[in-house]
């Protein structure tokens, strides 16, 4: 029997509140690297908690491989560290940033590539892992702009993952009877 997977409010709700915050970034960049440890280290928390879920449920019907999981391991990680440890994540944020971006980055545009066909939006995860290693490469080589930089992180993040949240369940599930 086919079944329709419908959407994931969630992770659409995810990249919504990434996309808002990348704006109030590139708004108002001078608020502080510690509040902005904070912030970024509860979007990534919250976001890598729906990629976690959104892996679990979608797994077998989008033939998702352990990298999404992985993926959502990272934002955990980092956003944990990050509201643990504003003071000390301010002062290396930008370094530690630029590498799990920078590594985001390849893991997206690979992705996009290897799976262009499989993917709805496949576009948009090429677009995101492009400007994640630009700004990864930023944090590292201009820390001072990083602000700026996160910004469009977050909302090239917040894209993606709002569209995974419309686009990515439409696939159809084959669910076997066994009677």
């Amino acid at each position: 029997m086919d079944i329709k997977v419908g959407r994931n409010w969630g992770l659409f709700a995810a990249g919504i509140a990434l996309i808002l915050i990348g704006f109030v970034l590139l708004m108002v960049p001078g608020l502080t690297l510690v509040s902005i440890a904070v912030i970024a280290g509860c979007m990534f928390l919250a976001a890598g908690i729906v990629d976690a879920w959104a892996y679990f449920k979608y797994r077998r019907a989008e033939g998702l491989s352990a990298w999404a999981l992985a993926y959502a391991a990272c934002d955990i990680i980092l956003g944990v560290l990050f509201i643990a440890h504003p003071v000390v994540s301010a002062v290396v944020i930008p370094w530690v940033m630029g590498i799990f971006v920078i590594a985001y980055g390849i893991f997206e545009v690979v992705a996009a590539v290897r799976f262009h066909r499989e993917i709805p939006g496949w576009g948009w995860v090429l677009f995101a892992g492009i400007v994640s290693l630009f700004c990864g490469i930023a944090f590292i080589v201009a820390p001072g702009t990083f602000a700026l930089f996160l910004g469009f992180f977050l909302m090239a993040r917040g894209v993606q993952m709002a569209v995974f949240g419309v686009s990515l369940p439409q696939a159809r599930v084959t669910v076997a009877h066994n009677h």
